[in-house]
Parts: C-alpha cells; structure tokens; sequence
C-alpha cells in the first residue's frame, strides 16, 4: 500500500510538471504564421503566410473538393473567398480610413522552411497617407496562441514585431522617403494600455529577441522534457547533469547559428521527428545504460549531437524574422533561450531532487525511481515521435 501511494506520488508529479511545462506535443508551428509588411507612401502591400490547416480551420469553404487539402486550383479559383477571409479578419487603415485588400494571388509557397500558403494582398490608398494600422485577428478561433512574425519594411528599414491575442495591433507611420516608425498597441479592450515605442534600437531588439528565445523555450514541450531525460541520466550527481545541460547547450546553440545565418538548413519535417526520438534515446539510455556498456562514456558527444539538432527546432522562427544585420538578434534570442532553459531547470531540479529524496531510501527503490521516470519521459518522447510521423504521413 505504501509502495502504491508513493508510485502515485511520483506520476502524479511529473504529470503535474509535464502538465504546467508541457503545453502541447505539436511541431514548434503549430500555430505560426508570417506577415510581411511593405509600407509605402500610398498603399500598403500585406504578404501573408499561413499554415495549409490553419487557412482551412478559418474559411473550410476554400477546399472545394473536399480532400482537407488546398490545389493550386483551389487557391486560384477562389479568390472572392480569400478576399472575404481576408476582410474579416485584417483591418488596414490608412488616416483612419478603412482600405480594401486586394487579394493579388495566392500560391503554396515556403517560409521559414516550412510548407505555408501565401496570400498577397494590396491596400492602395489613392493618396499619402501619414499613418497606418493594422489589425490582426486570425488568432481567432482553433488557435488562440497563435502568433504571426511581422516584419515592416519602410525603405531601408526593416522592423521585427511579434502579433498575437494580446497585441494584434500595429501602427506605423507613412512612408514618404524619410525615417518611419512603429508602434504596437494593445488589443481592443485594453485601451487604458499606452502604446509601447519599438522603434529599432539595439535595446528594442535585444528586449524582444530575448522574450522570443523564452517564449519558445517554454512553449516546446520537447525541449523541456529532453532536458528533463538529461537531468534524471545524471542521476545524483551535479557534475555529469553540468556537463550534460552544457553539451546539450553547446550543441544547439552551434546549429542555432549556422540555421539563423544560412549556413547549414535541416527540415521540421525531418527534425521534429528526431528532436522526439532524442527524448526516447536519452530515456532509454538512462534505463539500460548498464546493459549497454558500448553507450557508457559517450553521454557526451550524443548529447552534443541532439543539442545540434534541437538547436535546428530553435531556429525555426528566425528564418523568417531576421533580415540584414542579425548579430544582436542571434545573439539575444540565443540568450533568451538559454534563460528560459535555466528557470526550467531551476524549477524541476529541485522538484525530482525532493521527489527522488522521498522514495529512494534504498538502492532497490533508486533503481525503481529510474526505471518509473524514465518510462515516463520515454512513453512521452515515443507518443510524439509515432504523431509526428503520421501527420507528416497524411501531409
């Protein structure tokens, strides 16, 4: 009875930690999307990217055949749909004038590596405007965390802004061949909220590359369950958990530069799936590591190797957001990334130490720990790795 108690202890605290860290098993784009905004003097060109299953949650209409897939035929066929789409939940203003999109075309096209549906659209204006507004709501919905990466370009400026549910409101100042600005206001509702200046110095940009870094750190349930496979391989010992969460740290943050920096590429397609296997390895690793003495010594360099490859999973989003000079972007998204993975840390170390301190009074009751929690993490990484398949499969 006591053993079933304790056993209940156990799962129910990791549940709780994968339930409180977690968020969900999907690809790091499951609710991403992409807009890039060409201010000029008279109109405003709006080049929206959105995932094929995400443009057929908000308007089922535009598959006409019924295959939960959009042609090429489909896309072209149906451009009064799009426009309609596209007035109900983009609102262009230009001197608070509402303007009409004109859906130009839209194509299956690529972004950020990754398969997207591009719709461009055009507001012209007839006249300089001094200010426009924009307002997104395709947030709406299936997916309330969705979020698009803006980029407004105005001139030779290029600004990064981050929309979702509680900032869908950007407003930027005409562009008539001199230096425009951005701001970025809140979401109806929340009025009483000044706009925030993002204008592109070094401290805007720090400030918000870091807040993506940890945003996606703690959105990618992934990331934070492979870390916590590294902290229970390391058993009780501080010294091979410091080495292995720094080759973990090591690894990604080298691909993280070559992938931001176009040097080296690798799939989603090919590294969601992997980055779930790597959960399955380091699980399994920790269970039998005694039966393999051939994995013994080399916890290392396979750390070092499926850090590479989640640091692939962390430059997913910087494909499409950074243009021009991206040393201090990389560098603060990296920084962010690396603070998010210590308050998890933080948090769960303590946690699985008193856990752990709880149960294992005796050798046999360590071993039944290992074997509890790493099944745990393992079943986990081996459920994403069989969905992320499939869907990939059904793509």
């Amino acid at each position: 009875m006591r053993i079933r108690r304790k056993a209940g202890v156990v799962l129910a605290a990791l549940w709780m930690l994968l339930t409180v860290f977690g968020g969900t098993a999907d690809a790091h784009f499951a609710s991403t999307g992409f807009s890039d905004i060409t201010v000029k003097d008279k109109s405003l060109e709006y080049n929206l990217f959105l995932l094929e299953k995400e443009l057929l949650e908000a308007m089922p209409q535009l598959d006409g055949n019924g295959d939960g897939k959009l042609s090429e035929d489909e896309l072209t066929s149906e451009n009064a749909t799009l426009t309609a789409l596209v007035h109900d939940r983009l609102i262009v203003t230009g001197n608070s004038k509402v303007g009409t999109g004109i859906v130009l075309a839209a194509k299956k096209t690529e972004k950020a590596k990754v398969p997207m549906i591009e719709i461009d659209i055009n507001y012209d204006f007839g006249q300089p405007v001094d200010r426009y507004m924009v307002q997104y709501n395709f947030y709406d919905g299936t997916n309330p965390d969705h979020r698009s990466y803006a980029t407004i370009r105005m001139g030779q400026q290029s600004i990064v802004q981050v929309i979702n549910s509680s900032n869908n409101i950007l407003q930027m100042e005409g562009y008539h061949g001199a230096d425009a600005g951005v701001t970025d206001t809140p979401a109806a509702g929340e009025s009483g909220q000044q706009p925030v200046s993002t204008s592109s110095s070094w401290t805007s940009v720090l400030k918000e590359y870091v807040t993506m870094g940890m945003e996606h750190i703690w959105s990618g349930a992934d990331h934070m369950l492979f870390l916590c496979g590294l902290i229970l391989a390391s058993g009780t010992s501080g010294w091979t958990m410091l080495k292995l969460v720094s080759a973990f740290t090591v690894g990604h943050s080298i691909t993280l530069v070559l992938s931001a920096m176009d040097l080296a590429s690798l799939s989603p397609l090919i590294v969601e799936p992997i980055i779930a296997l790597s959960i399955v390895f380091v699980a399994f690793e920790t269970m039998f590591r005694k039966r393999f003495p051939q994995l013994q010594g080399k916890q290392i360099a396979v750390t070092v190797m499926f850090g590479m490859v989640h640091g692939f999973g962390f430059a997913e989003i910087l494909h499409g957001t950074m243009s021009g000079n991206i040393a201090l972007p990389l560098f603060s998204f990296n920084l962010g990334v690396e603070i998010g993975q210590l308050v998890v840390l933080a948090i769960v170390i303590p946690i699985l130490w008193l856990i752990r301190k709880l149960i294992t009074s005796t050798s046999s009751r360590q071993v039944w720990w290992t074997y509890i929690t790493s099944s745990i993490v393992g079943l986990m990484g081996l459920y994403w790795l069989i969905e992320r398949l499939i869907s990939e499969f059904n793509m």
